[in-house]
């Protein structure tokens, strides 16, 4: 018979067991068929338990249990204390047991993982989000490698990690997210739950790897969409969690149509949405995001039948890289057909804002997706405003995107895209004047600029915040183009600023807030990237010792190579990690914490309050001293102007002659041309044309921006040359669109032709700012004058295995008369490997490198030099822009496309000449296209000839390759005619 006793003594032992597995019963009955009566069944007896029990683990159990029956009511109900009360009796549970494993203890951090992910999700304390992954690794810990445990516990790992993606736009956490979704799927036995979870959670996990690959792994969408289906047709309709599959299945199918415009696609979805919604009890905390994808669903459907209707396009307010755009004309993108839309499209719009308004009221304040409903609710209000002309809905657009803009508990990502549509709104005037909209827009655009850098947070790796600054490409030039239309309408000479006329006197304020947004809204990276190897030495030394001692331990740590990983090897990150140990998410995580705290420390300190941020307008004409002008060429749908920097003044010149819109269109032709004249597959005849094409562009770049600018320099008194007679010295900063085009060779090439190469000496600067720090770095270092320049790094690699390019056969010599330099070095061949070459930098402030190299110009390609180990091993852009080199002075890039990058990342200097720059290479030598190999050769050549006594290194960078340039273009047979062979050479430094 037995004992009514356990070992403890516990008095009617069994029967209290008895008691546990009853309620764990009905709850399990609950979950399957969602009976509220089993759930009010479980809590009775998983209290009574609580009430009678002393024993450890049946009070545990019993905690567990009641904590389990809230979850569940507050999933029902969405009431918040019934989750706040699960979570403290699952960490009430866990309490007697400290570091202790039991066999129910797992169970426990698993229950806790998943409610303080589901808590995140109300509140944003990201202290729970951090903790609910702690939790299901710990319960991973003691769980068996097979089965359903390891499955579920897998499953919930993955949908914290899949939560972190989603809160940072972490790479990492998806990748791992992925991957413990797919370990679910294989742990799990057939026909189980646990299996059908998994496969739904790794089917949203793939949709949103589509949504973030570079080049949009049309594969993933397609293995999501048959895990959804798979899923809903192996479950019971009655199934508690059938609406979220239907849910989930709308949501992959909304992608692929997005991706693919298959209208089936969209009618299921809308199928799956609409049944998800009406399954769902209201006050469901799920309903929330079924609202949403119902909102979608409309919004896509509203697209479709605008196209067939009017024409009409609605851009995804939540998209990547379309959240405020304008168009040609300088009014918002995607805003509609103006005119009364047709019947089907007005019956889509208005399902479109029914099923928004319907989200957006679902969608209680401090909620995740608060400022996700606010936004799209706002868009489909807006469509109707601009289709319609509704005052009344543009009115309450602008409120809703003003609301959420303004809200610092929002997702900051949300907060700019708001504010940008809200600047967009308020643009044309709302019905008064041009000025007045202008006016208006002012306040939302300085804020989205404000907020922009905070979407780049060092938590996550650089391609990552590289990606979410691509989202709101064109940004700040926009908000550059409001600010001086604003200034030209509030001046009483607006007419002749009209007219582009050099004597009409500017607005220096409207002028320099500009300069200050382009500024702050561009070139983030490059800014953090500067930011850490900003000299800080007379700063820190008026903070207390800790925090000087905590940035110098900060900073490398923030340089080391970036894992493909999210969890760190060691519990916490490694405790000595040296420089080269690979940063997973996870570190990044925590060191971004570190550094975000320690800058707000030391801005605290007196002295201190502007430590790391951007120069004031003044610092900056000082920084850029009088060695020649500065000219930032914005280019925005609204206007285009070239801000002129010279003199202790900024000046604006308007370019009536360029077009965003056309400079646009430019640019695309210009890369095809480029593309063609290396096709040897071409005829003759067409190569000819390209060419055509490339010379045609270059007088195109004369007349509307480098003839006005140089005009007008002339007419506020700049000579063009130096004070020893030769060619004066001009700056480029060029964004957008012209960011891919050689400005430095604008001109008539024609015999007698005017033409930059001939007048100026051109150099880049992706910022003003950068430029100053270049040169303030360069007047830091000791004055030694060296004729020419000594003791180069060689890097030389004709032919990569493996590569698919062609062999370079100047490479060998062009190496070999480089190697007779005193101190040089040469990694020939096999030798030139990534590790040789990251170890060889930081010994030479000169470096020159002759291989192939792979631009960013499109799908997942980062950008990287082609080394003899690029197969396995590839020497990419983040690497180099990791690295921090204080001596370094010159790096010659004598190789293909290195400053080539994708359009979106324009103005991010996002390259291989960037991030040479980034490194700290002061003066940069770079290619905007494929160069010929002989050409290099000549080029290389002319250029070092170029150093001497009277021109010494590396100060007379800029003039020895535009000397190197000209005497190819002038004294090589066919090269004049061919710019394709002499123009992409460009130099990037003081």
């Amino acid at each position: 018979m037995a004992t009514p006793y356990d070992l403890f003594g516990t008095p009617g032992y069994e029967q209290l067991l008895a008691v546990l597995g009853g309620a764990e019963e009905a709850l399990a009955r609950y979950e399957r068929a969602g009976r509220l009566s089993d759930l009010e069944r479980a809590l009775v007896l998983f209290d009574a338990l609580l009430t009678r029990a002393e024993n450890i683990d049946l009070r545990s159990a019993a905690m567990n249990g009641v904590g389990m029956v809230l979850w569940s009511r507050y999933e029902r109900f969405g009431e918040p204390d019934d989750l706040d009360g699960a979570i403290t009796l699952f960490r009430e549970a866990l309490a007697p047991y400290g570091a202790e494993v039991t066999v129910t203890t797992p169970s426990y951090w698993t229950n806790l993982s998943g409610a303080l992910r589901l808590r995140w999700l109300r509140t944003r304390d990201a202290r729970d989000l951090g903790a609910s992954v702690d939790a299901v690794r710990t319960a991973l810990a003691s769980t068996p490698s097979r089965g359903a445990l390891r499955s579920n516990r897998l499953n919930s790992l993955g949908d914290a990690l899949l939560t972190l993606f989603q809160l940072h736009g972490d790479s990492s956490a998806l990748a791992e997210a992925v991957s413990s979704f797919r370990e679910a799927v294989a742990c799990s036995g057939p026909g189980r739950d646990e299996g059908v979870w998994a496969r739904s959670s790794l089917a949203e996990a793939l949709r949103h790897h589509h949504r973030w690959s570079p080049d949009g792994a049309p594969e993933a969408l397609d293995e999501a969409a048959a895990l959804a289906r798979e899923v809903l047709a192996g479950v019971s309709r009655r199934h508690r969690l059938y609406p979220r599959f239907l849910s989930n299945l709308a949501l992959v199918l909304t992608d692929r149509h997005t991706a693919r415009s298959d209208p089936a696609d969209l009618r299921e979805a809308a199928r799956a949405a609409r049944r998800a919604v009406a399954a769902t009890p209201a006050g469901h905390p799920n309903l929330v995001q079924r609202n949403a994808v119902l909102a979608t669903v409309r919004r896509l459907e509203l697209v479709r039948a605008g196209r067939r209707a009017t024409g009409l396009d609605v851009t995804d307010p939540g998209g990547s890289g379309t959240t405020g755009r304008l168009d040609a004309g300088g009014v918002p993108a995607g805003s509609g057909a103006r005119g009364r839309p047709a019947r089907r499209e007005r019956r889509a719009l208005r399902a479109w804002i029914r099923a928004t308004g319907q989200a957006y009221a679902a969608t209680p304040e401090g909620h995740a997706l608060r400022g996700l409903a606010l936004l799209h609710h706002g868009s489909a209000l807006a469509t109707k405003a601009a289709t319609e002309d509704d005052a009344r809905a543009r009115d309450a657009a602008i409120a809703l995107y003003r609301r959420a803009a303004r809200d610092p508990a929002m997702d900051v990502s949300v907060r700019v895209g708001c504010a940008r549509l809200w600047a967009l709104s308020v643009l044309d005037g709302g019905g008064g004047s041009p000025a007045d909209g202008r006016a208006a827009a002012m306040e939302p655009y300085r804020l989205a600029v404000e907020l922009l850098p905070r979407t780049a947070s060092y938590r996550v790796g650089r391609m990552d915040r590289a990606r979410q600054l691509g989202d709101f490409a064109g940004l700040a030039c926009d908000a550059a183009a409001c600010a001086l239309d604003l200034a030209d309408a509030r001046r009483p000479d607006a007419a002749a600023a009209h007219e582009g006329a050099a004597d009409a006197e500017p607005d220096a304020v409207g002028t320099e807030l500009a300069l200050r947004l382009l500024e702050q809204g561009r070139g983030v990276l490059l800014g953090q990237a500067l930011d850490a190897r900003t000299e800080t030495s007379e700063l820190l030394s008026l903070v207390p010792d800790e925090l000087a001692v905590e940035w110098r331990r900060l900073l490398p740590q923030l340089d080391r190579p970036e894992a493909a990983v999210f969890t760190s090897s060691e519990p916490g990150g490694a405790n000595d990690p040296t420089a080269e140990d690979p940063l997973t998410g996870e570190d990044r995580h925590a060191l971004a914490e570190r550094w975000e705290r320690l800058v707000e420390s030391i801005r605290r300190v007196p002295g201190c309050e502007d430590f790391l941020r951007l120069p004031r307008t003044d610092e900056m004409l000082a920084g850029i001293g009088d060695t020649g002008p500065v000219v930032v060429v914005n280019v925005s749908p609204l206007r285009c102007d070239a801000l002129v920097l010279h003199g202790g003044r900024v000046r604006p010149v308007r370019l009536e002659g360029l077009r965003h819109a056309e400079a646009e269109h430019r640019a695309d032709a210009f890369l095809a041309a480029i593309r063609a004249t290396g096709d040897h597959g071409l005829p003759l005849s067409a190569q000819r044309d390209a060419q055509a094409e490339i010379r045609e562009t270059l007088g195109w770049l004369w007349t509307a921006l480098a003839e006005p600018v140089l005009d007008a320099l002339a007419h506020w008194g700049w000579p063009g040359d130096d004070s020893a007679g030769g060619p004066g010295r001009l700056w480029w900063v060029p964004t957008g669109p012209l960011t891919a085009l050689p400005l430095h060779a604008a001109g008539r090439h024609e015999e007698d032709g005017d033409s930059l190469l001939d007048r100026v000496v051109c150099s880049y600067a992706p910022t003003v700012n950068s430029l100053v720090r270049a040169r303030r770095r360069e007047a830091g270092r000791p004055a030694a004058v060296r004729p020419e320049p000594s003791a180069p790094l060689i890097v030389a690699v004709a032919e990569a295995p493996g590569s698919g390019s062609p062999a370079l056969e100047g490479v060998r010599e062009e190496a070999a008369r480089l190697a007779r330099r005193p101190g040089a070095r040469v990694l020939l061949a096999q030798d030139a490997v990534r590790r040789s070459v990251l170890d060889a930098l930081p010994r030479h402030a000169w470096a020159h490198f002759a291989c192939h190299a792979v631009g960013a110009l499109s799908g997942a390609a980062a950008g990287h030099v082609v080394l003899h180990d690029h197969a396995t091993a590839p020497l990419t852009l983040s690497d180099i822009a990791r690295l921090r080199l204080p001596e370094a002075e010159l790096a010659y890039l004598s190789a293909c496309e290195t400053t080539s990058g994708r359009r979106e990342f324009a103005d991010e200097a996002l390259h291989i000449t960037g991030a040479f720059h980034m490194a700290g290479f002061t003066h940069v030598v770079g290619t905007l296209w494929a160069v010929a190999d002989d050409t290099s050769l000549e080029v290389s050549e002319r250029f070092y000839a170029a150093f001497g006594p009277s021109h010494p290194f590396p100060g007379h960078t800029a003039h020895a390759l535009r000397e190197a340039v000209r005497e190819i273009r002038e004294n090589v047979e066919g090269v004049r005619e061919n710019p394709s062979l002499w123009a992409p050479y460009i130099h990037v430094g003081p």
